[in-house]
């Protein structure tokens, strides 16, 4: 069987390939430099937060009432999967920008209120440095540096700002299928004992203040109102 494309053809077709992987390989790295930049304000933010010798008693009592559920932390942990995954959908840096450059902001307002708002841990279980600790840092050796940095829940802002830039980008059902996994994970934060009401609201607060940016950030870097690179439409 002879291939019936011409050889322009073929090497038109080489060329869009490398591009695309060049634009891949461009989002991954703006992925990295957000890994980098998280990782180096959160660490600073627990170590600070981890000097304070008394902590604010900002929960309610019946918080302390509430059930460890283990179901929950399947769940819970999905969050992070999907930060992790979520650079893979962009095909270019420009389109990994605006979400990527979000979710770094969102930490970097988030870490003055983990180290001015220490709060005092009201659950009561077998787990006292909590799931990381307990299921990551502990096993290796590590100290938990996700002990302290409570309020505002980053796991609640995460989440609801991962199911928005999924369903702009696809739409449709996608805003279903988004916000179905993105509340229960926000609730999942008390249920497995992380987060406290306050943080959950600081969350959600954080989500509402900083999500209009991401169409502002989109129409700069001269995307689409869905996020994507139209020169790759």
């Amino acid at each position: 069987m002879t291939d019936d494309r011409s050889p322009s053809t073929s090497m038109s077709d080489g060329g869009l390939d490398r591009l695309e992987t060049r634009g891949r390989w461009g989002a991954i790295w703006i992925a990295i430099i957000y890994f980098l930049g998280f990782s180096l304000v959160w660490t600073i933010a627990h170590e600070l937060s981890d000097l304070h010798g008394t902590r604010l008693p900002l929960t309610f009592q019946w918080e302390s009432r509430i059930p460890l559920q283990p179901w929950a932390i399947p769940l819970y942990f999905t969050l992070d999967l999907s930060v992790i995954l979520l650079p893979l959908v962009f095909r270019s840096a420009r389109e990994a920008v605006p979400p990527m450059g979000l979710l770094l902001l969102q930490v970097v307002i988030a870490a003055p209120f983990f180290v001015l708002l220490p709060i005092e841990n009201a659950y009561v279980n077998d787990m006292p440095t909590g799931i990381w600790g307990a299921y990551l840092f502990e096993p290796l050796g590590m100290k938990n540096v996700s002990q302290w940095n409570q309020t505002p829940s980053l796991h609640v802002t995460y989440s609801l700002t991962v199911a928005t830039v999924i369903a702009r980008r696809w739409g449709g059902i996608w805003w279903l299928i988004g916000f179905a996994w993105a509340i229960p994970v926000s609730i999942t934060t008390m249920l497995v004992h992380e987060h406290h009401l306050i943080c959950v609201a600081g969350g959600l607060l954080l989500f509402a203040m900083t999500i209009p940016l991401l169409g502002v950030w989109d129409r700069h870097c001269g995307l689409d109102d869905r996020g994507r690179d139209v020169d790759r439409l």
